[in-house]
């Protein structure tokens, strides 16, 4: 997948930065993507994140679980053809609580609130997380502002995430040294 804005590798920024600028409290949450994902990908998340971490799964009855049930997601995807009422879950990552809705099966979407990293090493915890999940996958794993996605974006400039894991390689797309005078 082509970037527009320049990458370094993460261990190049430092926490302050990460702080100020990749987990900014600013109101709005941060998203985690898979793109151009398959339900062959969503079970492969489903053991993974079932496998290495505490999971709470809500059904489509409201019912909780201690894993995630994926016969149960690709049902209600087939039954309800629309996704409001998807199942939804979890992950306990260490110290961060990662909240996943079913909404579509082409997207790998998770939500993560930046609040709660508030330290490098927590911000370690995440990044484990993703390097595992991308291992797992074969695939780029990204972290975007709140719904950001390259559907998103205006016709006038590429699309860029935040930060992007590709199997051990983590990479920060530096928006802020391109905007900085």
């Amino acid at each position: 997948m082509k970037h527009s804005v320049g990458s370094v590798d993460a261990a190049a920024v430092s926490w302050e930065e990460l702080r100020q600028n990749v987990y900014e409290v600013d109101g709005t949450w941060r998203d985690i993507y898979v793109l151009t994902s398959t339900w062959e990908d969503w079970e492969t998340w489903s053991a993974f994140v079932n496998a290495n971490y505490r999971v709470e799964f809500i059904d489509e009855h409201e019912q909780e679980h201690d894993q995630i049930n994926f016969t149960e997601v690709w049902r209600c995807w087939e039954l309800n053809g629309n996704y409001l009422n998807s199942p939804k879950a979890t992950v306990f990552v260490g110290d961060i609580y990662v909240h996943c809705r079913f909404f579509q099966k082409e997207v790998i979407e998770n939500d993560i609130n930046p609040q709660q990293i508030n330290s490098y090493a927590v911000h370690l915890q995440l990044m484990a997380y993703m390097t595992g999940l991308s291992r797992a996958l074969g695939k780029e794993v990204v972290l975007t502002a709140e719904n950001d996605t390259p559907s998103t974006c205006s016709p006038y400039w590429e699309w860029s995430p935040i930060l992007a894991v590709n199997n051990d390689q983590i990479k920060v797309y530096r928006h802020w040294a391109d905007t900085a005078s």
